[in-house]
């Protein structure tokens, strides 16, 4: 009873704060100190951290504007081990990473997932850079090996960054709440209990230091940045930016990966092909297919005079 009544004090005390920060009443304290109220009653070890670190927990669901809605999956409160004392943070899911870079519009959209073993996987780099993934419909679809991210952009370019398993793991290793479980036996970390959504968080978190962050505040740049618990306290009530973030801050250059410039089947190409067909070397479908394939654009009404002309040679 104790535990809860604390739970309680501590939800009450980050009200007017989140309040302040609530910009344009997004967030319904109401709903969200509720939220709190369960993850925290469902969960004694969480309910155990620090009771400033729950307050500022949830005050920061104001500052980057996510719900903790569990339908949602935006955001969590997790524990974390700081200086060996126990910490509540609030931990922004992949999803909610993505809501908060097209809210911003420093993206149109962004896509996270994990490659298995038994799945499809090419990618290439460089100005030509391309990525494929097709998902195997088999039951069991191996281990995964590796997750990335892709950032598709206004203007119709897109950046994308691949992990491969062992700089997913290094990372996760890294991680004091991961290391805690370890040890203890028990599922409190995100690794341990949402491992899939930390696989594709991972390359999203590398690929945010190259898209543009002008309308992102500097408490949300913090968050992504780095999930150590006084990224966020360590930033100003100003807003002010914190030096310990000057790489972070400043805009980097975005590396584009845009579709090649296609070209259109030129008249000459075109006339060539047609004696082709009249000659019979080759037929209309293995021309069009020829053509798409080289990536040329041919139009419907290309495609249309090379089935009249072989049509005509087949009456």
């Amino acid at each position: 009873m104790k535990e809860l009544a604390k739970i309680k004090d501590s939800i009450i005390k980050a009200k007017p704060k989140f309040e302040a920060i609530n910009n344009a009443e997004m967030l319904d304290f109401a709903k969200e100190s509720s939220f709190a109220y369960q993850i925290l009653q469902g969960n004694s070890y969480l309910a155990s951290a620090n009771q400033e670190s729950i307050v500022n927990a949830i005050v920061n669901i104001a500052r980057i504007g996510l719900t903790l809605n569990p339908a949602l999956k935006l955001a969590y409160l997790v524990p974390r081990k700081i200086n060996k004392e126990l910490h509540c943070i609030l931990d922004v899911s992949y999803m909610g990473m993505i809501k908060i870079l097209t809210d911003a519009g420093a993206v149109k959209n962004m896509t996270a997932n994990v490659v298995y073993e038994k799945d499809f996987f090419d990618h290439e780099m460089g100005t030509n850079a391309f990525l494929k993934h097709k998902k195997t419909f088999a039951k069991e679809r191996g281990e995964k090996y590796a997750s990335y991210a892709i950032a598709y952009f206004r203007d119709g370019g897109s950046q994308f960054d691949i992990m491969r398993r062992d700089e997913v793991e290094q990372i996760m290793k890294s991680s004091e709440a991961y290391k805690s479980d370890k040890e203890k036996g028990t599922k409190y970390s995100p690794w341990m209990a949402w491992e899939d959504e930390m696989w594709k968080k991972t390359p999203i978190k590398r690929l945010f230091k190259f898209l543009p962050k002008k309308n992102l505040s500097d408490e949300v740049i913090a968050m992504i940045a780095n999930e150590h618990y006084n990224e966020l306290a360590d930033l100003s009530e100003s807003n002010t930016k914190n030096e310990k973030y000057a790489d972070i801050f400043e805009d980097a250059d975005v590396v584009e990966t845009k579709e090649p410039e296609r070209k259109s089947l030129d008249p000459a190409s075109f006339q060539i092909y047609i004696n082709d067909i009249c000659a019979k070397k080759t037929t209309a479908k293995k021309v069009i297919e020829k053509v798409e394939k080289e990536g040329i654009i041919i139009t419907d009404d290309q495609k249309a005079e090379f089935f009249s002309v072989e049509s005509q040679l087949n009456p």
